[in-house]
C-alpha cells in the first residue's frame, strides 16, 4: 500500500507547498476527493479500499492543478497579513509587524508611532485579520461618527443615532427612526469617496427611497455624487482587502 509521504512526492513540490499538503483515509469516501482550504491547507482523502495504481494515476494527472490550487492558498494567506494599512480619514499609514508567541497570552495589537504589532500565542491562520478587524472596527467608531456629525450639521440633516457595523452587503443605510449604519471598513476608503457614502445616508434622512427626487437632492448637496459612485463601485470589486472580510 502506498504510503501518504509517497502520495505527496508525486506532487513534486516546494518544501513551503509541502507543508501545507495532508492525505488521510476516509471509511466514507468512494473515491479520491481533494479539498483546498484557506484554513486547513491541501487535502488529499483516500477511500477505503484503493489500487495503488490508480491513486498514482489519479494524482499525477492532477498534479498540475494541485499545485496551482496551493498556489492560490499560499497567496491568500499572505493577504490575510498586509504589510501595510492606510487609512486616509485619519491621514494615517500603519506599518504592521507579526509577533508569534508560544506562550500563555491572548492576541495582543499594539500601536508605537505609526507601527501596528500583533502578537499571537498560536499559528491560526486567522488570529491576524481577526484582530485588524476589530483594531479597525476601533479606528471606524473613533472617526466615522465625528465625520458624519460634521456633515450632518452643516447639511442641516439631524439623525438620532450612529451604530458602526460588520456589514457584508452595504456600506452604510439610513432607517425611518433616523438611525444610520456604516460599514467599519470605509475607513480604509478615499476620503472623497468616504463623504459620499455619509451624504448618501443623510439625504435619506429627507427622503428614504432611491427615487428620482432622492438623486435630485444628493446632486444638489453633492455634485459629484455619480464619479464617486463609479469610484466606489471600483473599490468595491477591486479594492476592498481580504484580511477586513473573511
Amino acid at each position: 500500500m502506498i504510503t501518504d509521504s509517497a502520495i505527496i512526492d508525486l506532487l513534486d513540490l516546494t518544501e513551503e507547498k509541502t507543508a501545507l499538503v495532508s492525505v488521510r483515509q476516509s471509511s466514507r469516501a468512494k473515491r479520491l476527493i481533494f479539498k483546498s482550504s484557506i484554513s486547513d491547507g491541501y487535502e488529499i482523502v483516500l477511500p477505503r479500499r484503493y489500487d495503488d495504481g490508480w491513486v498514482i494515476e489519479t494524482v499525477s494527472k492532477r498534479k498540475q492543478k494541485i499545485e496551482g490550487q496551493i498556489t492560490q492558498i499560499i497567496e491568500s494567506r499572505r493577504e490575510l497579513k498586509p504589510e501595510s494599512i492606510t487609512l486616509p480619514l485619519a491621514n494615517e499609514t500603519w506599518k504592521i509587524i507579526y509577533s508569534d508567541f508560544g506562550g500563555e497570552v491572548s492576541n495582543t495589537v499594539t500601536e508605537t508611532k505609526g507601527t501596528l504589532e500583533l502578537t499571537a500565542k498560536n499559528d491560526d491562520v486567522f488570529w491576524a485579520p481577526i484582530n485588524l478587524q476589530k483594531w479597525l472596527h476601533e479606528k471606524a467608531v473613533e472617526y466615522l461618527p465625528k465625520r458624519l456629525d460634521s456633515l450632518s450639521r452643516k447639511l442641516q440633516l439631524p439623525y438620532n443615532r450612529v451604530s458602526i457595523k460588520r456589514q457584508k452587503t452595504r456600506w452604510g443605510s439610513c432607517s425611518i427612526r433616523r438611525n444610520i449604519n456604516l460599514n467599519r471598513n470605509i475607513m480604509l476608503m478615499p476620503t472623497d469617496v468616504v463623504d459620499y457614502i455619509l451624504h448618501h445616508e443623510l439625504v435619506h434622512l429627507k427622503v428614504i427611497n432611491h427615487s428620482s427626487h432622492f438623486w435630485s437632492e444628493l446632486e444638489r448637496v453633492f455634485p459629484n455624487y455619480q464619479d464617486l459612485l463609479i469610484r466606489l463601485r471600483h473599490f468595491e470589486r477591486n479594492e476592498v482587502p481580504k484580511w477586513a472580510v473573511v
